[in-house]
């Protein structure tokens, strides 16, 4: 009984200290790259094609330059292409691929049922694996899966930071 008379000062400070800021603690951001790129000597990645969905590859290109300037370019008479983007149509779950060869396929008939966000996310991503970007996690745009994420995270700068050290 006699500790009854102490309660009201213990429920006081647990109710003060539950307002206590303690320090947060952030995360460090994750980078994960690949063992190849497309980007030429000069540090540009230089694309063009026939693809329909070019519009979209033209968004992705501003994204990613929006955070590196001028890396990615749309190919010109002056440079040499490192990146052609084309169409096929087939039966798989595979909106588009990157190969190491240059080229970047869409897949016309996964990628028509996409919304427009999804079609920019896909071409987006696919441009990451074009400057050695590997996949990451749900929340980033190099997420192996399909979302709808059309802005960097903070995974996808440091990813392509350390892919920028390689070129």
């Amino acid at each position: 009984m006699k500790h009854i008379k102490y309660l009201p000062i213990i429920l006081i400070t647990i109710a003060f200290s539950s307002f206590i800021v303690l320090p947060t603690i952030q995360a460090e951001a994750a980078a994960k790259v690949s063992s190849w790129d497309l980007v030429d000597s000069g540090k540009h990645l230089d694309y063009d094609g026939n693809s329909k969905y070019m519009s979209q590859v033209k968004f992705g290109a501003g994204l990613w330059n929006a955070y590196k300037k001028g890396v990615i370019r749309p190919d010109s008479v002056s440079v040499i292409q490192d990146i052609y983007c084309s169409d096929v149509s087939v039966n798989n779950n595979t909106n588009a691929t990157t190969y190491g060869t240059g080229k970047l396929v869409f897949n016309k008939k996964n990628m028509d049922r996409l919304s427009a966000n999804g079609k920019k996310m896909v071409a987006s991503h696919e441009l990451g694996h074009a400057l050695r970007l590997a996949h990451n996690t749900s929340s980033d745009i190099m997420c192996e899966y399909n979302t709808t994420r059309i802005t960097l995270s903070a995974n996808d700068k440091a990813s392509y930071n350390a892919a920028y050290k390689k070129y």
